[in-house]
């Protein structure tokens, strides 16, 4: 082999590599993401590598081949990290967070007053005229954070409680059109896949004022309304704000 082809051969594989370490890059920014579903995870303050792989339930060393990381110590906040077969951003707990809920229910325990709603059966109205297709927990294997009722499309889907309008449009994947409502004591309602929505962010509804219609927006298998009830940022059976059927 000449010494002008071995050149060639060594500028062709120091190409190669520079393709490959770019697109690590670019797939770590954003900016080329790999073609499987998936979801980007923005790193935040007090979290770490095997919490986030236990929130999406996730392999922690798959996590860390995917993303390039090697050295967990180099873990920095903000940084984004590709999770593949996730549907949708998930919420993960730090240390700070979960001393913070500590020192809140210690307060609770000693007679403070709490900033949060009990589960009071009632509390809420039902949102839509319909059956109840799924319930809250474990679904598929997943963690499912609110009901399902079937109904048909157009079908009106009503404020559960008095507040404020505080997300109304596209939501994040999966969930279609959504409403997003602030009640007191920070408790907030979710209502998803609509065919049409009826209310502005801000705006200020009653309980029972018609928010949006029925739709199968996102990802939906038919008319229906996914519902949550949120303490704070934290999912609760809906069923124990309802009143019983």
């Amino acid at each position: 082999m000449t010494f002008k082809k071995q050149i060639l051969r060594l500028l062709l594989l120091f190409l190669l590599l520079a393709i490959f370490s770019g697109c690590q890059v670019f797939r770590n920014l954003g900016i080329f993401p790999p073609d499987q579903q998936g979801v980007y995870h923005t790193v935040q303050e007090g979290h770490t590598l095997y919490s986030i792989a236990r929130v999406y339930e996730i392999d922690i060393n798959r996590l860390k081949s995917i993303n390039g990381i090697h050295d967990l110590s180099k873990l920095r906040v903000g940084t984004r990290l590709w999770i593949p077969g996730a549907r949708r951003v998930l919420e993960v707990a730090s240390k700070k967070n979960k001393q913070v809920a500590g020192k809140k229910k210690r307060r609770i325990k000693k007679g403070a007053p709490g900033k949060t709603v009990k589960a009071v059966q009632g509390f809420l109205i039902w949102p839509v005229k319909g059956q109840l297709t799924s319930g809250f927990g474990n679904r598929n294997g997943r963690h499912h954070d609110g009901i399902d009722v079937g109904a048909r499309k157009g079908t009106p889907v009503v404020a559960a409680a008095a507040g404020k309008v505080m997300f109304s449009g596209w939501g994040p994947t999966g969930y279609g059109l959504m409403v997003i409502i602030k009640h007191k004591n920070n408790l907030t309602t979710v209502y998803a896949h609509h065919s049409h929505i009826h209310v502005q962010k801000n705006q200020k509804v009653k309980q029972g004022q018609r928010i949006a219609s029925v739709g199968s927006t996102g990802r939906s298998t038919g008319p229906h309304l996914h519902f949550e009830v949120r303490n704070d940022t934290h999912p609760q059976n809906p069923l124990n704000y309802l009143p019983k059927r």
